[in-house]
């Protein structure tokens, strides 16, 4: 997507300007625009009115109201440039001009539009012979400041659209064409060619070793044979920090020998949505993303299938850690999966922070609806951190408990732990991430379960059905 900013719009037929105006305010639209009186009465003073202004020789105005300068926000802003390319696309133009004069000149705005107007239009019909392909391919930004500083944020949210865009294509593709192997050489491509990101590829033979009984007591019921990625980037110049980022990545869970209802069945295909944040974030970072920390993104890839060596309810597994794991339900096996994969990540990589984005219990639907991912973990700060860049980026994220009670329901009769708690314990967000705390070790963890939002959640401009690339731009936002 091309970007410039520039001083003033010119109405042209090729573009259109959408005109960005805070409630309480009259927008300047120039000459060649319609008058004001003409107008003036079907644009009221209500948050999210938006009306066309047709001018002459094919010319188009589009004006969104906003909520009024105090009260605005980046989600506000991103919101508004959703729906001015909507409108341009609907209109074939091939320019969107975001005119932004009476919105303030401040970075974080400039970077919200970016990411808006980049990330609306997405159809989510990856494999359609039709799928409507962008008319918009331009998007210039009137009314800002003219410097480096906002240039490189409008860049940035140009960036960290297109790997929200990438983690969505990767969540919407069918789980024939997306196994395990096929999911790697993906992130294969991804690193391929950028001398800052190495990638390694764990085979079942190397996870053996490893002792991984936890993560290929999931596998084992699948023809697709499991992978772990392992992949890191260099910053260039001093490095702030070591941070790993890890998904979970089912790229197909069919409850195995615990069966899953067959209503919305077709939907598990959506289970590795935090191994495609995980890969949108190197996808970012593999088109100049600003990072300062040195960043480890860790997927386990798995299938779960009920096929004839498929493990049982009942049987007993060895974690790299030795901890010994009660099976008690098939369906529970992402925290299976990331149990061997978090150890990993604590032990081979010591990272200052460790982060996991994992569709994990449908508990958290109940608790918090698809409004929010649930976040839990051994370290408020890392906490915090995590939910101040869920708000600056428009995906919210909402704290859950995790007490010491709660790693005690965890322990089970006849192992060291149990993959679920006893009937009637209830709190099952939470008893997701309380299994995965005896894997973390004294590494700072915060644990995002994203299984409310990652293919579900309130209507926006800039979103579609399908996969919404949850994760991703909230880790950029961290590392950046």
């Amino acid at each position: 997507m091309k970007t410039e900013l520039i001083t003033r719009p010119e109405a042209t037929s090729d573009n259109l300007i959408a005109v960005l105006v805070p409630k309480g305010e009259v927008p300047s639209l120039g000459e060649d625009a319609p008058a004001q009186e003409i107008w003036e009465a079907d644009f009221k003073d209500d948050a999210d009115t938006r009306i066309l202004l047709r001018g002459s020789h094919g010319a188009r105005w589009f004006l969104i109201r906003l909520p009024e300068s105090d009260d605005l926000g980046p989600e506000d802003v991103r919101e508004a440039a959703g729906h001015a390319r909507l409108a341009a696309e609907s209109r074939e133009r091939c320019t969107l001009v975001l005119d932004m004069a009476l919105l303030g000149k401040d970075v974080a705005t400039a970077k919200a539009a970016a990411e808006g107007a980049a990330m609306a239009g997405y159809d989510p019909g990856i494999l359609k012979e039709n799928r409507k392909e962008a008319q918009v391919d331009s998007i210039q930004f009137a009314g800002v400041r003219k410097s480096a500083a906002v240039q490189r944020a409008v860049e940035q949210g140009v960036i960290g659209a297109a790997a929200n865009l990438y983690a969505r294509d990767l969540q919407n593709l069918p789980p024939n064409l997306l196994t395990p192997e096929n999911f790697a050489a993906k992130a294969r491509e991804v690193c391929k060619g950028h001398d800052n990101i190495q990638i390694k590829v764990l085979s079942p033979e190397a996870m053996k070793k490893m002792g991984m009984g936890s993560l290929l007591g999931v596998a084992q019921g699948s023809v697709h044979p499991p992978r772990i990625v392992h992949m890191t980037f260099t910053p260039e110049g001093k490095t702030r920090r070591k941070v790993a980022i890890v998904g979970k990545g089912l790229t197909f869970d069919s409850g195995g020998i615990s069966l899953k209802p067959p209503s919305k069945m077709d939907e598990m295909k959506f289970d590795m949505s935090g191994a495609a944040a995980v890969l949108g974030v190197f996808h970012a970072l593999s088109h100049g993303a600003t990072c300062k920390d040195e960043v480890h993104g860790i997927m386990g890839l798995v299938e779960n299938m009920p096929g004839n060596d498929a493990q049982r309810p009942g049987d007993i597994v060895t974690a790299s850690n030795g901890k010994t794991i009660e099976v008690l339900n098939t369906d529970a096996e992402g925290r299976l999966v990331l149990a061997d994969v978090l150890h990993y990540t604590a032990t081979e990589i010591a990272p200052k922070a460790m982060y996991d984005m994992a569709t994990l219990t449908g508990a958290v639907v109940h608790a918090l609806g698809h409004l929010a991912s649930a976040v839990l973990g051994n370290s408020e700060r890392e906490l915090e951190k995590v939910q101040a860049a869920g708000e600056r980026v428009g995906e919210r994220c909402w704290p859950l408990p995790l007490w010491e009670e709660h790693k005690e329901l965890a322990k089970g009769k006849y192992a060291d732990l149990k993959n679920i708690y006893a009937g009637g314990q209830g709190a099952g967000t939470t008893a997701g991430a309380a299994f995965l705390s005896f894997f973390v070790g004294d590494v700072p963890w915060v644990h995002l379960d994203i299984a409310g939002t990652a293919w579900n959640g309130p209507k926006k401009s800039y979103m579609t059905t399908g996969g919404r690339g949850v994760g991703t731009r909230i880790m950029l936002d961290l590392v950046s």
